[in-house]
């Protein structure tokens, strides 16, 4: 889709042709937007490494009649656009709306190279592309525009039908899958390969519902192990498995007496709960003894932001690493989630197979269950060599995995991945004060018609705090949704017991945090203070650079007889008539504390039918 939003149209000239394993096709590359100029760097872009689609398959038993499309948008199963139409074939029809897509400024062959290559390429591009409303869509004869919908699937795949040019040729772009089209940035991509202009291009479209998938749920013990205090039907419950793993930990670290920052258990197992019936470990790396002579401070690398003296780094377990054979794919456990210097060692593991799966006891020596920002990208980089990461969490008493959505990973109760990867996601901000009764009452009366107007798929996220986000969390949990929190560290709040998939982050990293909220397709303000306040500077301030996309804003709350951002409301209209912020800050900010107004915000805004 990176591609077809450069213009860049990848049209197959044959079929399909079975060699083994592998699977050959002939195709040509053309460029379609003249304004973009990719056209002058196109041959040198194209290059083996270079994603240019996908291979989707859609079995016709799964496609939906005209009758289960129209039975199945009554039920909310999924959202379309607005002004659709549904012919007796099973075909509906999508309209953009009235803006075209322009590049802020030339593309280079740099930045072509990183919005294909790069993991985060789509965000570079989603800076440069701009949106631009029209009154009506020109597609001038030769030439090709970018334009967009709303559109929220849930369990269906789209598919487009590129058509016969009469109002347009969309771009070889053509599957929208259940799971990344879900917002209000659908981009859709029409060529014109007439010689006459076309006015409001269309596309024609298939639904398909999507098989059921059950996928296998990985966890930090191997298969056919007995829990101590469990019967061995089905997973054991979380605080069993906790307890049998804390038990690990605890034997291994008996045996290094001492607190120091430089005391830091390191072990290799095949298996951990080996251990609890007399089994050893791979390799268990004990606290050097000082009195021979050994080097034991390796604590240089957490005191030193500057860099590392690595003459003074000393004894480490990690070293042991070494000793693995290569495609061992050995189980870590960490007492602490590692340092500069182990988080080198590690990957160099990781990269020879050594090991494949890590667990850490504790976030941080210093900052107690919170993570750095330096830890975060260190768990990007596991994530990127394969090693599966686990949380022994004495805290909250569970074991959770380190799970990426999109670009962000979070930990997730191993029951509860599947539903984090696939979930709408709504961020809910809020202030550590409890909301009064009646604010209460009409957040879960929200809540209540988000769910129903987004299928049931709908989940929360909050800050993690008490009050507002506390009250938040659990009105959706007694509605059966998916809840998560990204808590920080802070002084004035305590975090709440019951996200079923949250991320820490330590008081320095509040502008990172943020990043993680890129998983939220929709964002709600409560009644909150100056917290709640940098949170929506922080997030205005994304969706004007361009880093998530732009989505309804609803301010919800009321305080005596007005809206409690009804200021706030006034301080943006002063904003826009002086050019001090984009007109959108007004169109798509919604100041209430009625849950039927806000469902009507969305459909308008969103153009969803």
């Amino acid at each position: 889709s990176r591609l077809a939003r450069l213009g860049v149209d990848i049209v197959p000239t044959g079929g399909l042709a079975w060699d083994g394993d592998r699977i050959g096709a002939t195709m040509r590359v053309e460029t379609t937007v003249s304004a973009y100029g990719v056209e002058a760097h196109l041959e040198r872009f194209l290059m083996p490494g270079l994603a240019v689609g996908r291979l989707v398959f859609c079995p016709e038993e799964r496609l939906l009649s005209s009758a289960g499309i129209y039975e199945a948008l009554q039920k909310n199963e999924f959202q379309l656009p607005s002004g659709y139409s549904i012919d007796g074939d099973g075909r509906f029809r999508i309209r953009p709306r009235n803006h075209v897509y322009d590049l802020r400024e030339p593309i280079s062959f740099e930045d072509l190279l990183t919005i294909g290559f790069r993991a985060d390429g789509r965000a570079l591009l989603n800076r440069l592309q701009v949106r631009r409303e029209v009154d009506a869509i020109r597609l001038p004869a030769g030439d090709g525009v970018i334009t967009s919908c709303s559109m929220f699937l849930h369990r269906h795949y789209v598919v487009l039908d590129p058509g016969d040019g009469t109002l347009g040729t969309h771009l070889q772009a053509v599957v929208l899958d259940p799971v990344s089209t879900r917002g209000t940035n659908v981009y859709l991509e029409f060529a014109n390969r007439t010689d006459h202009p076309i006015i409001n291009p269309a596309v024609g479209a298939r639904v398909f519902a999507a098989d059921p998938l059950v996928s296998k749920t990985r966890r930090w013990y191997g298969t056919g192990v007995a829990f101590p205090g469990h019967d061995g039907e089905g997973p054991a419950p979380l605080e069993v498995e906790h307890a049998a793993l804390a038990k690990v930990f605890d034997a291994l670290e008996s045996q290094d007496a001492g607190s120091r920052y430089s005391h830091r258990m390191v072990a290799v197992v095949d298996e951990p709960l080996s251990l609890l019936s007399g089994g050893k470990p791979l390799l268990h790396w004990r606290k050097p003894d000082a009195a021979a002579g050994a080097r034991v401070n390796t604590d240089v690398s957490a005191r030193r932001p500057d860099g590392v003296e690595l003459a003074g780094v000393g004894e480490r377990g990690t070293q042991a690493l070494r000793e693995l054979p290569e495609g061992a794919r050995a189980t870590l456990l960490l007492g602490t989630f590692p340092n500069l210097v182990e988080h080198v060692e590690i990957c160099n593991a990781a990269v020879e197979g050594r090991i494949g799966r890590l667990i850490f006891r504790r976030a941080s020596f210093e900052h107690g269950s919170f993570l750095s920002a330096r830890d975060h990208a260190r768990l990007a980089d596991y994530a990127g060599l394969g090693v599966d990461v686990f949380w022994c969490n004495d805290q909250r008493q569970h074991v959770v995995r380190h799970v990426l959505r999109g670009l962000r990973g979070y930990f997730v109760m191993p029951s509860e991945v599947e539903r984090f990867r696939t979930s709408l996601v709504a961020a809910v901000y809020g202030s550590a004060r409890q909301l009064p009764p009646d604010q209460v009452d009409r957040m879960l009366a929200l809540l209540q018609r988000l769910h129903t107007f987004f299928g049931g798929s709908l989940a929360i996220m909050t800050g993690g705090g008490p009050g507002a986000m506390q009250q938040a969390t659990d009105v959706a949990l007694d509605m059966g949704m998916l809840v998560g929190a990204s808590f920080i560290e802070t002084v004035d709040q305590t975090t709440n017991q019951t996200a079923r998939f949250y991320q820490t982050f330590q008081g320095r990293s509040r502008q990172a945090r943020q990043r993680w909220f890129e998983i939220a397709s929709f964002h709600l303000f409560f009644m909150g203070g100056v917290g709640t306040l940098e949170e929506v500077g922080l997030t205005l301030t994304d969706m004007k650079l361009g880093v998530i996309d732009l989505s309804p804003l609803v301010f919800f709350g009321r305080h005596g007889d007005d809206p409690y951002w009804d200021d706030l409301r006034r301080q943006f209209e002063v904003m826009v008539s002086e050019g001090r912020a984009p007109e959108w800050l007004l169109t798509h900010s919604l100041m209430t504390d009625d849950p039927d107004e806000v469902i009507d915000f969305y459909r308008k805004t969103l153009s969803l039918a």
